[in-house]
C-alpha cells in the first residue's frame, strides 16, 4: 500500500525572524551554556535545528557555534528527496490538467521521508547561481551543481552547495573539453577543510577517467585538477570507503583501488586492480538497459544492479535489483540475500547511499528505496494541453529484496523539462 501523502508544504527560511520587542528581549537574555543545551537535544532532526536558528540572531549564533564546533558529531539522519518543482499528490485516477503545473526556477522542495512532508527551499539568486543549474548529486550533505560558462557546454563550473548551512564552495576548472558524469567527496566540507573531490568525467573525443581536486592545495586555477594514474576506463561508479581508499567500478565489472589516506602532501597510489569472478543471474523474460551502482554499507563494498523489465508501454516500478558483496581476498561478487540492517537508495546517474535501519527505525530492512520519472500519456493529449514538453510522473518506488516487489512509496505528479537534473538523495547537514 501506498504511503499517504502530505499535500502541506513548508517554507524553509535561513534568515533571523523579524520578532517583537517583548520576544526579542527575553530570548537573547538567555545564556549561551543553556542555548547550547537546547540545540543539543534538537540534533536528532536538522528541520528543528533550522526552526532554532530563525528565531533570532542569537538563537542562530549559537547554533552555528554548536554545530561548526569540533566535538560536534551530528546524529544520524533521515534522507531528503530533493525534487525540481513544486510537487502534487497524484490522486488515484489519473486526470489531465488543462495546463501545467508552474517551474518554479528560484527553488527547490525536498520530500522528507521521515515526517512524510514536503518542505519548498528558495534558491536565492545570492548564491550565485539560478534553478538552471543541474545537480550532479549529493554527498556528505553537500550538493553538486552544474552550470556552464557560456553557451559552449564543455565550459562547465561545478559549485558545491550545502542547501541547510547556505554555503555554497565554487571548484576550479578543469581543462579540456570534460563533462562531469558522477562525484564524491572524500569527507564533509562543513568538518574539514582538507576535503578531495573525485569526479568521473566523460570527453567527446577521448576516453574518460577519474580526476581528482585537493581543496586548499593547488590553488583555483584548472592545474588543480589531477587526472588519476591509470584510470582511462568506463565508469560505473566510485565511493570512497575505509576513510580515504577510492574504489571505482567499471562497466565491467571491475574493481580499481586508489589510496587517498595520508597524501594531502603526495599522489594517491594505486593498489588494486582486478575483474572480480561472478556467477551471473538472468532475469526470466525481457529486459531493457541495465544500471549499476557501489554502495559503502555497513563496513562493505556493496554492488548493486538495476534491470528494467520490459512490461510494453507501462514501465511504471518496473525494475528487478541484484546485490552483491565484494570479497576481497577471494575476489569475489558474492550474491547478497538480505540487506540486515540497513536501506539502499538509488536514483539513476548518481552515487547510492545505505543507512542504518537501527538508528533510523522508520526505513524498512532490506528495503531499496530508488526515484525515478517516467512519462505518462500519449503526445496527442500533450498537444491538446499547449504543447508543453512532457508530463511524466514521479516519485519513490519501495524495493523488497526477499520479495522482488516494488510498491509506490510517494508520487507526484510533474512537468519535466530536459534540460533539469531528476531526483537527487540527500543526507541533510547542518
Amino acid at each position: 500500500m501506498a504511503m499517504a501523502c502530505s499535500t502541506e508544504r513548508r517554507r524553509l527560511t535561513y534568515s533571523s525572524t523579524t520578532a517583537t520587542a517583548a520576544t526579542t528581549k527575553w530570548t537573547d537574555e538567555l545564556p549561551p551554556e543553556l542555548l547550547g543545551l537546547i540545540v543539543k537535544k534538537l540534533t536528532s532532526n536538522v528541520v528543528d535545528i533550522i526552526r532554532f536558528e530563525a528565531v533570532c540572531s542569537s538563537w542562530n549564533r549559537a547554533a552555528r557555534l554548536y554545530t561548526s564546533a569540533p566535538y560536534y558529531t551530528q546524529l544520524p539522519q533521515y534522507p531528503w528527496l530533493m525534487l525540481l518543482i513544486l510537487p502534487i499528490p497524484i490522486p488515484d485516477k489519473w486526470s489531465w490538467c488543462p495546463k501545467p503545473p508552474r517551474i518554479d526556477h528560484e527553488s527547490r522542495c525536498f520530500f522528507s521521508l521521515a515526517e512524510n512532508k514536503v518542505y519548498k527551499m528558495d534558491w536565492k539568486a545570492s548564491q550565485d547561481f539560478h534553478g538552471y543549474g543541474e545537480c550532479l548529486g549529493s554527498s556528505h550533505g553537500w550538493l553538486a551543481i552544474r552550470e556552464f560558462k557560456t553557451m559552449i557546454l564543455s565550459q562547465e563550473i561545478v559549485h558545491l552547495f550545502n542547501p541547510i548551512s547556505r554555503q555554497r564552495l565554487t571548484l576550479p576548472l578543469r581543462p579540456g573539453k570534460a563533462s562531469t558524469a558522477k562525484f564524491v567527496l572524500s569527507s564533509n566540507p562543513s568538518c574539514n577543510n582538507n576535503f578531495v573531490v573525485v569526479v568521473i568525467y566523460d570527453i567527446s573525443l577521448g576516453p574518460p577517467g577519474i580526476a581528482f581536486y585537493q581543496h586548499g592545495r593547488g590553488g583555483g586555477n584548472a592545474a588543480a585538477w589531477t587526472d588519476l594514474e591509470g584510470s582511462l576506463d568506463h565508469y560505473s561508479d566510485i565511493v570512497f570507503h575505509n576513510n580515504g581508499q577510492l574504489f571505482a567500478l567499471s562497466t565491467n565489472h571491475s574493481i580499481q583501488v586508489w589510496d587517498f589516506r595520508n597524501t594531502y602532501n603526495n599522489y594517491p597510489t594505486k593498489i588494486m586492480d582486478f575483474q572480480p569472478s561472478m556467477n551471473r543471474n538472468v532475469l526470466d523474460g525481457p529486459m531493457t538497459h541495465h544500471k549499476k551502482w557501489l554502495v559503502e554499507s555497513m563496513g562493505e563494498i556493496l554492488f548493486v544492479e538495476r534491470q528494467w523489465l520490459w512490461l510494453g508501454s507501462d514501465t511504471k516500478g518496473a525494475a528487478d535489483f541484484y546485490v552483491c558483496k565484494l570479497n576481497i581476498a577471494a575476489k569475489t561478487w558474492e550474491k547478497v540475500e538480505c540487506l540486515r540492517g540497513c536501506a539502499l537508495f538509488l536514483v539513476r546517474n548518481q552515487s547510492a547511499m545505505s543507512l542504518s535501519t537501527r538508528e533510523l527505525p522508520k526505513l524498512e530492512e532490506n528495503s531499496i528505496y530508488y526515484a525515478e520519472t517516467y512519462q505518462e500519456g500519449d503526445l496527442n493529449k500533450r498537444k491538446q494541453h499547449g504543447g508543453w514538453s512532457e508530463i511524466r510522473v514521479g516519485g519513490v518506488y519501495k524495493f523488497n529484496l526477499e520479495t522482488k516487489v516494488a510498491k509506490p512509496y510517494y508520487l507526484t505528479r510533474e512537468h519535466v523539462d530536459t534540460s533539469y537534473s531528476k531526483p537527487v538523495w540527500i543526507v541533510p547537514s547542518p
